[in-house]
């Protein structure tokens, strides 16, 4: 089910979400932005998102994540420092999705949030359910890109969950834009998804934040963090998306 916010207390204006909702849990997908300077932000001592009636009242806290753009320009030539981090978000009632407001990075001037969320209904048991876990496989006409054995999705009928783990790139197209399939992958999903991991030189506190793009059962990377394939950071992609069949 596709629905508009009806308000925020932040200054983020519509927000546009996808989700798909049952009696003891709700999945829900949203990308967006606000500026860190607006008089709404800086008024805000929790970010309220107002949605219309959720199927659950309360949640237990989940992530979503963050991405600043931070890029800087060293001999005529751009390099990407984005970064990032997870924030805490709940469900505070059936018209209230709250997000944790973290001021570390106001300075950056915009944020870009992801919600790419599972909420369990907090305080009411319900009936477990069980999904088939499934190794993704990746194909290329080039295979330039390796990916972990751990990647893998578990598939519901309305929604999917995705986590992938980098591996390794072929040195001649480690600055090019990566694209591969994921053959075994539902081909209704569609999300631009955040690709957290790299060292991040001049925001040491978080690791680098990259955005990829999954739709038609394809994968794509425009560009990456200039960090991103330093040694020990391994680069992932965790979220919770909602199949376009709901």
């Amino acid at each position: 089910m596709n629905f508009t916010s009806t308000g925020n207390n932040f200054g983020a204006g519509a927000i546009a979400f996808k989700s798909h909702q049952e009696e003891n849990y709700v999945v829900l997908n949203a990308k967006f932005s606000y500026r860190t300077d607006s008089p709404e932000y800086l008024a805000a001592d929790v970010l309220e998102i107002y949605v219309p009636d959720l199927s659950i009242e309360r949640s237990a806290v989940t992530g979503v994540m963050m991405r600043f753009i931070d890029r800087r320009t060293f001999s005529s030539r751009t390099y990407s420092y984005d970064g990032g981090t997870v924030l805490k978000s709940w469900i505070k009632d059936k018209n209230t999705l709250c997000i944790e407001k973290l001021t570390n990075f106001d300075d950056k001037g915009e944020i870009i949030i992801y919600v790419q969320a599972l909420y369990t209904m907090l305080g009411r048991s319900g009936n477990p359910i069980r999904g088939t876990m499934t190794r993704l496989e990746f194909s290329q006409e080039t295979q330039y890109l390796r990916w972990n054995y751990d990647s893998l999705c578990v598939i519901f009928d309305h929604w999917v969950f995705l986590h992938m783990e980098f591996s390794s790139c072929s040195y001649a197209y480690r600055d090019l834009p990566w694209e591969c399939n994921m053959d075994n992958f539902p081909k209704d999903v569609a999300a631009d998804v955040p690709f957290p991991g790299g060292s991040n030189q001049f925001n040491p506190s978080v690791n680098g934040m990259s955005e990829a793009h999954i739709e038609n059962g394809v994968f794509t990377c425009q560009e990456r963090e200039l960090g991103f394939d330093s040694t020990g950071y391994d680069p992932f992609i965790f979220a919770y998306l909602v199949r376009d069949n709901e």
